[in-house]
């Protein structure tokens, strides 16, 4: 009864911190640090210490630092309060707070099966995910269905939008589909298999610089896999797990490939677990991963009758279990959830340098896409030299050779009548001088 109204007691303080955060940092600091769940006594000592040596020149109050890391813990205990445990069964959700950016934040991750048989299922699984960068949103179905009581297979499908945090723009889409399998090899060995495919659907186009740069951002193709197996019982006292994962996004600007394996060795007394990992990427190179955990169990009777006081937390079970296939009917997608931008950056006025007697020039019509637009050059009066057709976003590039001069450059599209810029180009013999703007 007296744990149960701690609890109470802490859940309705860590809340007055919350909203005192909004207020008064400082004092919503002071709160969640003295009322943290995790270590009372700890807490409680620093905080008065602390507080005590603030009682000095003008009395200030003391700011204790990251008080956001209560309001995760405090959202979760009052959503066990409020909703059933069977809504809850299928909910994930973190909540936190962004101070570089100032702005809240949000995870809500649901698994929702709308119908299940003793052999299969059928899941929706919707999320939601603001953070300081940016917000996206998720929807995605699936259907699961058990081979044999070791086997099971499953199908699921899903779609994206994503966009920066605040910007009130355009959502980047994609879709995706995924295949999951698991299996139960047998010797208490277990594997499990997931891949998924992501596509993009649209295209968002802005303008940056001034105006002077047009940027056209998607999401990328792409692959990726995750493997794990647990090998059969090979030495009673341990249980070795093989881990693997293989990605490759690719668009007009991003090329991020890599994998990554690694082997968990875990002992079945629960005294350690050690995990050699590496990781080879694109983005980031090799590297290697060692960890390691040593749990030990206390004893002080031991320790005051002369012996070792330390063990292992509990003994090794003589009987190994293999996982109920049943309950794959019900887990969360494996996926990857943030997917990088790729991002084609593309000036908008007429570029233009020149190598030897090369002109090479760049530029866009972004309302121009798969278009024949004019190089006209002018010594005076205007001429035409050479034409070139625009790509899907408007965008333009090419290259021309011209004798020695001073000449003026610019494009036109004749059904229309747009025309870009003008750039002043100067050619003097061999070498490579100047493009000027006009």
């Amino acid at each position: 009864m007296i744990n149960k109204c701690k609890n109470i007691v802490v859940c309705c303080l860590s809340l007055i911190s919350l909203l005192l955060l909004s207020t008064d940092p400082s004092s919503a600091s002071a709160f969640s640090f003295l009322f943290s769940p995790s270590d009372w006594s700890t807490d409680a000592r620093a905080y008065r210490a602390a507080l005590s040596r603030s009682r000095g020149k003008n009395h200030k109050a003391v700011e204790i630092k990251w008080p956001e890391q209560y309001i995760d813990p405090t959202f979760n205990y009052g959503l066990k309060l409020v909703l059933p445990e069977v809504v809850r069964k299928g909910l994930s959700v973190d909540a936190g707070y962004d101070r570089w950016e100032g702005l809240p934040t949000m995870r809500v991750d649901y698994f929702l099966p709308i119908k299940a048989w003793t052999d299969k299922s059928v899941f929706l699984s919707p999320r939601v995910c603001l953070t300081g960068q940016k917000e996206s949103f998720s929807v995605g179905a699936g259907f699961r269905h058990l081979i044999n009581s070791d086997t099971m297979i499953g199908f699921h499908a899903f779609h994206d939008w994503v966009r920066p945090r605040r910007s009130g723009g355009q959502f980047l889409k994609e879709a995706g589909v995924g295949v999951d399998f698991a299996a139960l090899p047998g010797r208490y060995s277990d594997l499990s298999l997931t891949v998924n495919a992501y596509f993009p659907v649209n295209q968002r186009r802005r303008e940056a610089h001034g105006g002077n740069m047009m940027v056209r951002e998607s999401l990328p193709t792409g692959v990726d896999a995750q493997l794990g197996f647990l090998l059969p019982a090979l030495v009673d006292p341990l249980d070795i797990r093989v881990n693997g994962q293989v990605h490759s996004y690719r668009g007009e600007n991003t090329n991020l490939t890599g994998y990554k394996a690694g082997v968990t060795l875990s002992s079945r007394n629960g005294m350690f677990t050690t995990v050699l990992e590496r990781e080879r990427d694109t983005l980031r190179g090799d590297n290697y991963n060692v960890q390691g955990t040593l749990t030990l169990a206390f004893d002080w009777s031991d320790l005051l009758e002369g012996k070792t006081p330390f063990s292992a937390p509990y003994a090794t079970p003589e009987t190994r279990f293999s996982r109920n296939m049943r309950d794959s009917l019900h887990e969360r997608v494996v996926r990857n959830h943030d997917l990088p931008t790729d991002r084609v950056r593309t000036p908008l006025r007429l570029e233009a340098e020149v190598v030897d007697r090369t002109v090479s020039f760049a530029g866009a019509f972004p309302n121009l896409p798969l278009s024949r637009v004019t190089v006209q050059l002018s010594q005076s009066p205007w001429r035409d030299a050479v034409e070139v057709v625009t790509d899907a976003g408007g965008s333009y590039r090419g290259a021309l050779r011209l004798k020695p001069g001073t000449y003026r450059m610019r494009l036109i599209h004749k059904p229309t009548g747009r025309i870009s810029n003008v750039r002043t180009v100067i050619v003097k013999g061999e070498a490579s001088l100047r493009a000027e703007e006009l």
